[in-house]
């Protein structure tokens, strides 16, 4: 079986990578995916299914079915196709034909677009349970048209390619011939610089690695390190330290590191995707996961005395006749144990308070706020936020009367 997949468009490049690997004795198949936006993707199909039967090996084509779709949605499936093709057919290696022209707009797509990790196109890479391989990047695209007419090779033009819609083709039809003009060596110079720049981000990564193990304490589905720690890297590692993190629990997490690192508040919270979250307290940052439980459901309360489950809290309400507590006649039934709603005001002596903000300066943690019963009565008055704060009642006196007395 071969084990060399090779991804083919018909273009001279990935022809003359086909020719090349062939000649050198390669056990290969072709992959080729029509895309299915121009009348000349028909034919180009029917010509590299011939390149195939011509070269004696497998092939391997797909039209992607798309009304309409962006250049990264069309690579995405088109990358997915090899993969599921390596996996079907036990290809170990797929091969691309970027070449050193590719590395330099490459290079300048990631300047422009503020790219913090510069580092061009790898010749290497892992790629479903193989790797993927380029074996032109060190050869201009003049390089490959060369080779192709001294080997007698066809191949089709994309005509796509003469447009200027897309960044890319700008750089490459505007840009790259005006750098060349007083730069002859730009191909040559771009792909060192990228290729040390990929090896200084790869040692990076490695000692980040190493830093992560020592100093990170993870658990399954969380993690915990202390923040003195993180905000002695410098901001490029602890970019790493991010990604490093990201790939591991699979959720981005660079992005809220740094916000967190960077507050100036002790504490803080980032959330993540789906039930993920990044937390700074206690001086440690931390993620956690977690399964949202059900809200729990308001309660009236006709008479007293009452037991009320709410959520896990179980608050008993009584009439009591004493000097303590909320005067009866102060308040009107029936009474309501619920959740805070945004708007809610409790009577202080000094006048009234939000809710949400008694919750915050005792320091409740924002995720356990909806479980907090507050009690209260027919008006909307707020009676009492239940283990943490009671309304002040300026009908309160000192004389024994029938109270309000609330326990959990």
């Amino acid at each position: 079986m071969p084990n060399v997949l090779i991804a083919v468009s018909g273009g001279v490049d990935s022809v003359v990578l086909l020719h090349r690997m062939i000649e050198q004795g390669l056990d290969v198949g072709i992959a080729h995916v029509h895309h299915g936006q121009r009348l000349a993707s028909d034919e180009e199909y029917r010509f590299v299914e011939r390149l195939a039967q011509d070269y004696g090996v497998p092939f391997h084509g797909k039209r992607l079915m798309f009304d309409q779709a962006s250049q990264a949605s069309y690579r995405e499936a088109r990358y997915a196709f090899f993969e599921t093709v390596m996996r079907d057919n036990a290809y170990t290696e797929l091969m691309t034909a970027h070449h050193a022209d590719d590395v330099v707009e490459t290079v300048l797509i990631q300047l422009y677009r503020n790219v913090v990790e510069v580092t061009g196109i790898p010749e290497c890479r892992p790629f479903g349970d193989g790797v993927l391989t380029r074996p032109l990047l060190s050869e201009t695209k003049q390089d490959l048209i060369a080779y192709a007419r001294r080997h007698g090779l066809d191949w089709r033009e994309d005509a796509t390619n003469d447009e200027c819609d897309y960044l890319r083709n700008k750089i490459r039809h505007q840009l790259i011939p005006a750098l060349r003009m007083d730069w002859p060596n730009l191909a040559a110079d771009v792909g060192t610089a990228a290729k040390a720049h990929r090896h200084m981000w790869q040692h990076r990564y490695t000692t980040m690695w190493a830093w992560m193990e020592r100093t990170v304490h993870f658990e399954m589905k969380a993690f915990h390190v202390k923040l003195e720690d993180v905000t002695s890297l410098r901001p490029l590692d602890r970019y790493v330290l991010g990604r490093l993190l990201s790939q591991r629990f699979g959720v981005q997490i660079a992005e809220g590191l740094e916000r967190l690192v960077r507050s100036e508040r002790g504490t803080g919270r980032y959330d993540l995707e789906g039930e993920w979250r990044l937390e700074k307290r206690d001086g440690q940052i931390l993620l956690t996961e977690h399964v949202a439980s059900p809200l729990p459901q308001p309660q009236v309360v006709a008479s007293l005395p009452a037991r009320v489950k709410f959520g896990e809290q179980l608050v008993s309400i009584e009439q009591v006749d004493g000097v303590h507590g909320v005067p009866l006649a102060a308040i009107q039934m029936p009474l309501h144990v619920r959740s805070a709603r945004p708007g809610d005001r409790m009577h202080l002596t000094v006048g009234t308070k939000k809710v949400a903000r008694i919750l915050m300066d005792a320091k409740v943690p924002r995720e356990k706020r909806p479980f907090i019963p507050l009690l209260v009565d027919a008006t909307g008055r707020v009676i009492a936020i239940v283990g943490i704060r009671v309304s002040d009642f300026p009908e309160k006196s000192d004389a024994r009367c029938p109270r309000l007395m609330v326990k959990w």
